[in-house]
């Protein structure tokens, strides 16, 4: 007979070690703890050092105003806080941290040493930690407090499982200290990884300031930034200028009381907001800030506080649509930039003139590789029409579609998706000899910093496909050349977009293939574009030579035919 299993009570090291599941789910969790810790306590400064992404150290240091010595043994004790006494304080939180689960859940799965003195004392307290052993010591430094975490999960390797990449790791470490900064302007931050700076952001004047900061100014320029006000709540917000959408959400928050929040209504109101301006597929960028009683809002709902329950949520929700609405209603003036032509096309030849500009629009407008197809799905598909020369071009429609009879069919081809497929099989080549063409002017692109680094950690897939491309500054990028099959672009949009896309990825092959297919969907001649004679037969040679996949790098097929007996048939013949 199977015995029944007894209740019994677990070890205070197995339940500190399920309660640190709570609140510690990675590296980018240590640093969102004792970064509020540090803010909580005053801090004018607050340094964040890492190394192998946080797994080895992290380190964070403040000039707030310490602990005390007899405080701070304490301070890595299960629920010991300074920051409630009883329970009705939950009610008006007005600090980031409150529950004291963070040092000790850090303390357990950790080697953790704090370094810190209180303002009123001459000397400090040292306390080391590993495996719920506490020793503590004098320690002479100056006021403040350094937490210093090593060795992460070394005593809990199954969690380890789960984390991602380094670079992933780094990533979401580097997007939680921002929104850490973003919402204290007053307050000084520095990032380094590997013993390397890698942000700095001073003291700003105020919220926008520390906006431009952090998102840099080409993303400032082209917002506005509002405030609305009432008796109840105060919302300020950096919204997209109707020209200025993105290819993700990636650049939309909400800060309450500073602190940012998962709030699920955001982008629906926002799509709601720039339904008549932003379309499918585009996004607004919207830093939103809303200060409001602490009572009105419950921060005790989610062990890491990344969701709040509101007391009125119909009431925040008509306050972001106010505030967009204000924010659309300007008279809006589109930038000069706006109207630079990604693609310059030539102007329509006769047949007579066709001989004289062949040669050079063949190599500066469809030269691409000649390589075999990767995929032959299509090739099946339209096994009739690869026979080359067989064919005439009859002219364009719309300005989108190139008609071509061949045999007993009439055939119509997209020229922008047949155009980015010949661009981008010439781009992923990952050749060394990949021919470049030097800009006449060199492109410095101001970037807000987490799509700078995205960038950064990239260049060198970008340098493979033929950019010449380094980092400038602690925000910026500058580019020299890129790859020649690219012809003209609008460098600056490419790079924000190809951020934007690859932003999260881990997997480099399909960041390589993210980058080689918005360079060739930017590059390529646009719908709306004349082509001459010459161009579309150059396009046309390529289509129907065999050696390319007839589908556009995001798998839109571009060649469509109707038979003669289709047509017979559609005029009852």
């Amino acid at each position: 007979m199977e015995k029944t299993p007894r209740i019994r009570l677990l070890p205070d090291i197995v339940t500190s070690k399920i309660s640190a599941g709570e609140v510690v789910e990675a590296p980018f969790s240590v640093i969102k703890e004792l970064v509020e810790n540090s803010i909580d306590a005053g801090a004018g400064r607050v340094d964040v050092k890492l190394l192998q992404s946080g797994l080895k150290k992290i380190t964070v240091s403040d000039n707030g105003s310490g602990i005390l010595s007899e405080d701070a043994e304490l301070a890595v004790k299960d629920h010991a806080t300074s920051k409630i006494k009883d329970v009705f304080d939950i009610e008006t939180i007005n600090t980031y941290g409150f529950r004291g689960e963070a040092l000790s859940s850090i303390a357990s799965i950790s080697d953790l040493t704090i370094l810190t003195r209180h303002k009123t004392e001459k000397n400090g307290t040292k306390l080391h930690v590993r495996d719920g052993r506490v020793e503590p010591s004098q320690w002479a430094g100056p006021v403040g407090t350094t937490v210093i975490v090593e060795n992460l999960f070394y005593n809990v390797p199954a969690r380890k499982k789960f984390l991602k990449s380094p670079q992933t790791e780094l990533r979401y470490a580097r997007e939680t200290f921002l929104k850490a900064a973003a919402g204290n302007p007053a307050i000084a931050f520095a990032f380094d990884t590997e013993q390397k700076r890698n942000i700095s952001l001073p003291e700003a004047v105020d919220l926008q300031e520390r906006l431009r900061q952090i998102y840099g100014n080409e993303t400032a320029d082209n917002c506005y930034f509002e405030r609305i006000e009432d008796s109840t709540a105060a919302l300020f917000g950096m919204f997209s200028k109707p020209h200025f959408l993105k290819s993700s959400r990636s650049l939309q928050q909400l800060f309450i009381n500073n602190r940012p929040v998962e709030y699920r209504y955001l982008s629906f109101l926002l799509s709601k907001a720039y339904e008549a301006v932003a379309p499918k597929g585009k996004y607004p960028a919207a830093i939103l800030f809303l200060d409001i009683a602490p009572e009105l809002v419950d921060v005790n709902i989610h062990p890491a506080k990344r969701e709040v329950k509101l007391f009125d949520g119909k009431y925040i929700d008509g306050l972001i649509l106010r505030l967009a609405d204000k924010a659309l209603s300007k008279i809006h003036h589109i930038p000069d930039d706006s109207f630079s032509p990604v693609f310059q096309p030539s102007p329509a030849k006769e047949p007579e003139e066709i001989s004289h500009a062949g040669a050079s629009a063949e190599k500066n407008l469809f030269e691409a590789a000649n390589r075999p197809l990767q995929i032959r799905d299509m090739q099946q598909l339209y096994n009739d029409i690869v026979r080359p020369k067989d064919y005439s071009i009859l002219g364009s429609v719309f300005n989108s579609y190139i008609l071509v009879q061949k045999d007993d069919s009439l055939c119509l081809i997209d020229f922008h998706a047949a155009h980015e497929r010949f661009i981008y099989d010439e781009l992923i080549k990952k050749s060394s000899e990949t021919d470049k063409q030097k800009l006449l002017f060199q492109s410095v692109i101001d970037l807000p910093l987490e799509e700078f680094h995205v960038i950064a950690d990239s260049i060198e897939m970008f340098t493979e496909m033929g950019f010449d491309i380094e980092e400038f500054s602690d925000n910026s990028i500058l580019i020299r050349a890129v790859p020649s099959a690219l012809g003209k672009l609008n460098e600056k949009e490419l790079v924000m977009e190809i951020a934007a896309e690859i932003r999260g990825e881990k997997e480099p092959r399909k960041i390589y293939n993210a980058i080689a297919a918005l360079s060739a969907c930017h590059a390529a001649a646009r719908a709306g574009d004349t082509l001459s004679v010459r161009e579309m037969e150059i396009l046309a040679e390529k289509v129907f030579s065999g050696e390319y996949e007839l589908r556009c790098p995001h798998g839109r097929p571009f060649v469509h035919i109707l038979k003669k007996e289709d047509l017979k048939r559609i005029f009852k013949r």
